[in-house]
C-alpha cells in the first residue's frame, strides 16, 4: 500500500488556496458522499486517494487509497469533523469562449462569492436538468473545496464558463443568439411568475444578496414576490425558485 509522502501531503495543503489551485490545476474532493459522486462521474481525473485509518474503505470501493493514521488526517483534512476519506483531482477546463452553448437558456452568476451559496447554485441547477453555467470574475472559484462539498461534486459534469465581467457575458450572449437578458432584483421587475417565455433562448443573471446583480445596459430586472416584505432572500434560494419555474415550465409528467 503506498504511503503518502511529504512532497505529496504538501501539495494536498496548497490546494486548499486558490493559487495552489491555480499553479498545480489540482483541487480536493472531501467528504465520503462527496467522494461518492466524484468517482461516479469522473474517475479518470483522481491524481491520488487519501483514508484514515479508521475510515472503511468497502463505503467507497474503487479508489487506491493512501492510509495514513486518523491523527495525522486530521491535520491534513479541511474539516473540523472529518469523515476521514479525501481525493485530489485534477481540475477540468472550463469551455472556450467560441464554443456554442446547447442549454436552453443560460444561468449566469455574478460575483458570487460566498462557497455555500455557488455550490448550492450549481448542484440545484444539475437537478433541474442544466448542463451549463456561466461566471463572472469575483466569484468564488468553483473548486474551491467548499464549493465542491456544497455542490456535491456536480461542477466535475456541468460544462462551466468564466467571463471577466457581465459586458462580455452579454457579448457572448448576442453572439450565440440568447436574445433576452433578464437581472434579479429583490425589489422591483417582471414578475418571474407570469413573464412569458422566460426560459426560450434567453438568460437570468443572479447576484449576491448584498450586492444583488451588476447593471447591465437593455437587462430586464426580474423579480420574485414575496408577499411577506422581506428585504431579500438569500442568492441561494432565490436561484432554487427560478430553476423549478424553468421545470415547471417543462410539463413534466
Amino acid at each position: 500500500m503506498p504511503e503518502l509522502s511529504k512532497n505529496q501531503e504538501t501539495l494536498l495543503r496548497s490546494l486548499y488556496t486558490r493559487h495552489g489551485r491555480k499553479k498545480h490545476n489540482l483541487c480536493v474532493c472531501e467528504g465520503l458522499r462527496c467522494c461518492r459522486e466524484f468517482y461516479a462521474s469522473r474517475p479518470d481525473l483522481i491524481e491520488f486517494a487519501v483514508s484514515s485509518s479508521d475510515f472503511d474503505s468497502s463505503r467507497l470501493p474503487g479508489p487506491d487509497f493512501m492510509v495514513v493514521p486518523a491523527d495525522s488526517f486530521r491535520k491534513i483534512s479541511s474539516t473540523i469533523e472529518t469523515q476521514g476519506v479525501l481525493i485530489v483531482t485534477r481540475k477540468p477546463d472550463f469551455l472556450s469562449p467560441e464554443e456554442a452553448p446547447s442549454a436552453p437558456f443560460i444561468l449566469v452568476l455574478d460575483r458570487i462569492s460566498d462557497p455555500g451559496n455557488f455550490g448550492t447554485i450549481l448542484r440545484t441547477a444539475q437537478a433541474a436538468g442544466l448542463n451549463e453555467i456561466w461566471f463572472t470574475e469575483g466569484s468564488v472559484d468553483p473548486f474551491n473545496n467548499k464549493v465542491i462539498r456544497a455542490a456535491m461534486a456536480v461542477q466535475f459534469t456541468l460544462r462551466l464558463r468564466e467571463f471577466s465581467s457581465l459586458e462580455k457575458v452579454s457579448e457572448a450572449l448576442s453572439r450565440f443568439h440568447y436574445g433576452t437578458v433578464y437581472r434579479t432584483d429583490p425589489h422591483f421587475g417582471k414578475n418571474i411568475f407570469r413573464e412569458k417565455n422566460i426560459f426560450d433562448r434567453s438568460a437570468v443573471i443572479l447576484g449576491s444578496e448584498g450586492d444583488g446583480a451588476g447593471e447591465l445596459p437593455d437587462s430586464i430586472p426580474l423579480t420574485i414576490p414575496m408577499p411577506g416584505n422581506a428585504e431579500s432572500i438569500n442568492v441561494a434560494q432565490a436561484a432554487t425558485v427560478i430553476l423549478f419555474e424553468y421545470v415547471r415550465t417543462l410539463n413534466l409528467p
